[in-house]
């Protein structure tokens, strides 16, 4: 039990960093090897796709910052599944390039190991995510 109530901390953890911009502790927080994928087309949405290691992360976490303002984020739900986590959460956000906002419900589905996430996969509306993106 101690092992899963570890397991939320370290996921509630990388949300106040991202939250507040401390990339160093989100790092911290990333296995070396970290698997991340966010789902959706990088022709759409400009940090879709794989990404692997922190060195690949750093320029994940680097986009999202370029491109987006996040006016609101946050879990609604946490959830404990042994060594994965599952969290159930809302976002708005505005596209800098367009001026366009979103809001989108998502998933996101972590494995934590030795206290540290080892894999996400995160689930969006993407289709409302593009087309705030869409510059035409």
């Amino acid at each position: 039990m101690i092992a899963i109530n570890e397991n939320i901390q370290v996921v509630q953890d990388l949300y106040a960093a991202f939250g507040r911009g401390d990339v160093p502790t989100l790092l911290e927080l990333l296995a070396e090897d970290v698997d991340w994928f966010f789902n959706g087309r990088s022709q759409d949405i400009p940090y879709a796709g794989r990404w692997q290691g922190q060195e690949e992360m750093m320029d994940f976490f680097r986009i999202v910052g370029e491109t987006c303002d996040v006016l609101s984020f946050g879990p609604n739900e946490v959830v404990a599944l042994g060594e994965h986590i599952l969290s159930l959460g809302h976002e708005r956000v505005r596209v800098r390039a367009t001026g366009r906002e979103f809001e989108t419900d998502w998933a996101h589905l972590f494995t934590v190991q030795n206290g540290q996430v080892v894999r996400l996969r995160e689930f969006y509306d993407t289709a409302v995510m593009a087309q705030a993106f869409l510059t035409n």
